[in-house]
């Protein structure tokens, strides 16, 4: 059994949260050492920002350490709240879908070539979809030019050249399955029935990035080409590259590679969606024969007031 206590409430924040317990000289470091809520992080010095023409923005920075290393990050501000009712897990299917053609890695060449390179698939490349982005990730050697090239070309073909190729489309269907049965156990089932309440209803909590059997099963495959039109877009897009690099050089790399990338003439508006709150205390109890023990979880929600 889980009980689940959601308790929004709002308050004002101060510049900072300093304990009652702590002697007159204690508060007055704390305060002094903290930053206030409202103000922004600084920015690292050393790392080098970019915005292209086209909207693609990107981070490089040179860090040596692991020696002959580099990792990149393509994060795109795409997930599962943006899908429609005959969407539902395309978000997380197009994800698969980019390891499965791209234009210059056609079928499974990606993984093969990589594989080759001695990145592994799961622990080093991988990527995740959540509500809101979708994040691919690709540590390679750089001291390779060749892989470091080709490395850069994964990122760019990831950000808008998958092949969505209908064969390969409905093989992967199963494979999103598995994975969806897998997952269904009780805590799952559990969260089904809580989530809607601790989410107060909204969008996110009827767009779990798993998807549903009934879309995913049965889609048209022109219906993950259009989102994919629609939402793998440079405007959405950022690229992080941090190792052992010549960041001046990767620089260039980025731009020759990704400023031909098109944005849509008639581009969707990206909504912002959010969980509004409800200014009162909820209280779901739920079960599950599955569940041998018992789970406790106060929620709190916090607004601070301008």
């Amino acid at each position: 059994m889980a009980l689940a206590f959601l308790l929004p409430f709002a308050t004002e924040m101060a510049s900072a949260y300093v304990p009652s317990t702590l002697n007159s000289e204690a508060k007055v470091l704390l305060i002094n050492d903290s930053l206030k809520w409202d103000a922004k992080l600084p920015f690292d010095k050393d790392v080098i920002k970019g915005k292209l023409e086209n909207g693609f923005q990107y981070y490089i920075r040179k860090n040596a350490e692991p020696e002959k290393r580099v990792t990149m990050y393509l994060a795109m501000k795409v997930g599962s709240i943006l899908e429609d009712e005959n969407q539902l897990g395309l978000a997380h299917f197009m994800e698969h879908m980019n390891f499965n053609g791209l234009k210059h890695f056609p079928k499974n060449e990606l993984i093969d070539y990589l594989q080759k390179a001695g990145v592994r698939f799961g622990s080093d490349l991988n990527a995740y979809t959540s509500f809101d982005e979708t994040v691919y990730q690709l540590p390679i050697p750089s001291d390779d030019p060749e892989l470091l090239k080709n490395g850069l070309q994964v990122m760019r073909d990831w950000a808008q050249d998958a092949m969505l190729d209908t064969e390969e489309i409905n093989k992967e269907r199963g494979i999103i399955m598995e994975e969806m049965r897998g997952g269904r156990g009780a805590q799952q089932r559990m969260r089904d029935q809580y989530f809607p309440v601790m989410l107060n209803g909204s969008r996110y909590s009827d767009r779990l990035p798993i998807g549903t059997e009934k879309v995913v099963m049965n889609f048209d495959p022109e219906v993950i080409r259009q989102f994919h039109k629609d939402w793998y877009r440079p405007d959405l897009q950022s690229l992080i590259i941090v190792g052992d690099i010549d960041p001046k050089q990767m620089e260039a790399e980025v731009k020759r590679l990704f400023s031909d990338m098109k944005v849509p003439a008639n581009k969707k508006p990206r909504t912002e969606y959010k969980v509004d709150l409800l200014n009162k205390n909820q209280f779901i109890k739920v079960t599950d024969p599955e569940m041998s023990y018992t789970i406790g979880q106060i929620l709190s929600s916090t607004l601070r007031k301008k």
